[in-house]
């Protein structure tokens, strides 16, 4: 004889949540490493499943929608309650579509940001909570490159922040919760700094063919020309944009540089652009017509950005050979012909690129030899080398007034060197390495990390200033844009700082890496952000 089936016992989930989810006492830190009073955790909860079930069972009867949708989250927490909604739904006869969206593109396979199969359907996000809104912006920010738009939210917990209210207001979003903090007996007892006031709206987005997202490297930056904007890509095509349409003008295609494409930022002078492929060519082209005036087989890659000085009609360029006697080198070319003047030889490839130091006529250059080294442009000679411990990938930032190279290294430190001599005047240390060009502006170096921070020193006193928590890496060389240092992270986050206060004056969100320095035209009216993915977005200043 079957036993009758007893009747669950009923979840009180706020208590739940309140005494598992919520985690309290010492040892719990922020991302930036400061104590917090307390933590909500709902990982905890999904994984016990009657109350997972139970998160599940109140979508349904309080929010569940009016006919087919479509319902996604953000990795990695929502993925357990996506599931279990999208199984609960289905089993209840609702008609349904899901997906995925990554945090960061994945790098192979097919390559998606968002996994499953999009349609027409009204969206719905899910998550455990919602606090700044962070990780559902960039969430809409993906979902709106294809086309569409976030209908409504659905999370456990609604911190109703300062920011997370701005944000649903800002795009008009429905944001549907079971609980809030007062709810769980939680306060935010530090205040939200007020939301950046510069806002943005959306010009044109220009992709290069074919997407290419397994090096997540600063790339090839792009340089104005006119009305026309270039760089190059990893499909090895050198491309000329109009800035007003977005359209391009020209490609010129780097034949045989098929192994990782153009990551060389062109050099621009005189009306030519100047860069090196992965063929092991340099090329000068007419940068209104894209036209070839020379090209010239220097080695069997080049990956370092060209330094023109005019001075002595010289391009200072990195190369890289297939040969272990001399698998890297400086070398200079003629300006006029490409012909090969000078080469300077190296123990490893040489990605790194020089910068020009005008008062003692120096090519000074980030070197592979775990080094920065000054060179004569017109000879090749080397004048000084201060040694790191390991390679220097970017040129250095020059300090005219004070005299000073500054050069951050893959050995995570900011190295601030005499330009003349190469004597160390101070060095800073990071966690991770350095992969940027520092700024020099306001008696400051801002420079990034790969250990997620902005490093803000002091040139008259040579101390840290702060360490800003950037939430990801920071390879996009910072540059003085509309009066504010603005820079991006490889989470697809633009930012803009004042240079005094440190205060986030404006934001934006993109979809994948940022790890290039930001163009701007107009005073900054104007800027444009490319991606990691050959992908390049221009924004207005509202």
């Amino acid at each position: 004889m079957l036993k009758k089936k007893s009747k669950a016992p009923s979840l009180d989930l706020r208590a739940f949540i309140e005494e598992f989810g919520v985690q309290r006492g010492p040892g719990i830190v922020s991302p930036s490493g400061t104590p917090f009073a307390w933590f909500i955790d709902m990982r905890r909860v999904f994984m016990r499943p009657e109350y997972l079930g139970e998160i599940v069972r109140q979508f349904w009867e309080r929010h569940a929608p009016g006919g087919p949708v479509q319902i996604g989250g953000m990795e990695v927490a929502a993925i357990p309650l996506l599931t279990a909604i999208l199984q609960a739904g289905h089993e209840r006869g609702h008609e349904l579509n899901g997906f995925m969206v990554r945090k960061e593109r994945k790098t192979y396979g097919t390559q998606q940001q968002i996994e499953g199969e999009l349609n027409d359907r009204p969206v719905i996000l899910v998550d455990d909570s919602m606090n700044t809104g962070g990780s559902l912006e960039k969430a809409r920010v993906a979902l709106e490159r294809s086309g569409r738009k976030v209908d409504e939210i659905f999370v456990v917990v609604d911190f109703q922040s300062a920011k997370g209210m701005a944000w649903r207001k800002l795009h008009n979003i429905k944001v549907n919760a079971l609980f809030t903090l007062s709810d769980l007996n939680l306060t935010i007892r530090k205040k939200d700094p007020a939301p950046p006031q510069q806002k943005f709206e959306f010009v044109w987005r220009y992709a290069a063919e074919t997407l290419a997202p397994f090096h997540v490297v600063p790339k090839s930056t792009p340089v104005i020309f006119g009305n026309s904007i270039c760089l190059g890509t990893d499909a090895a095509a050198f491309v000329s944009v109009d800035l007003d349409s977005g359209k391009e003008n020209w490609s010129y295609q780097a034949k045989g540089a098929m192994h990782k494409g153009i990551w060389s930022s062109a050099a621009l002078h005189q009306g030519r652009l100047y860069f090196g492929a992965y063929n092991g060519i340099v090329y000068c082209l007419d940068a209104r017509t894209g036209a070839e005036i020379w090209q010239s087989i220097i080695c069997d890659w080049v990956g370092s950005s060209p330094l023109v000085v005019e001075r002595h009609g010289v391009l200072i360029v990195g190369t890289e050979y297939e040969k272990r006697r001399m698998p890297g080198s400086m070398a200079g070319l003629s300006l006029a012909t490409g012909e090969k003047l000078w080469e300077f030889p190296m123990r490893a490839y040489q990605h790194g690129s020089a910068s020009y130091w005008p008062a003692d006529d120096l090519a000074i250059c980030g070197s592979a030899d775990h080094s920065i080294l000054a060179l004569n442009p017109a000879t090749g000679e080397k004048v000084w080398e201060f040694y790191t411990d390991r390679s220097t990938k970017y040129p250095p930032a020059l300090d005219m007034e004070r005299g000073l190279a500054v050069a951050a290294s893959f050995d995570g430190y900011i190295y601030v060197v005499k330009a003349a001599t190469g004597e160390l005047v101070e060095k800073f240390k990071t966690d991770d390495i350095c992969y940027t060009t520092p700024l020099i502006t306001h008696g400051r170096i801002f420079c990034g990390s790969g250990d997620r921070h902005l490093y803000v020193i002091d040139l008259e006193t040579m101390s840290l200033v702060k360490k800003m928590d950037c939430r990801a890496r920071v390879y996009s060389s910072p540059r003085l844009v509309a009066g504010k240092v603005a820079f991006g992270n490889t989470g697809g986050t633009y930012r803009e700082l004042d240079p005094i206060s440190l205060q986030v004056t404006g934001y934006l969100q993109l979809p994948d890496a940022i790890t290039n320095a930001i163009a701007e035209t107009n005073g900054g009216q104007r800027i444009f952000i490319p991606t990691s993915v050959n992908e390049l977005y221009c924004f207005e200043r509202v």
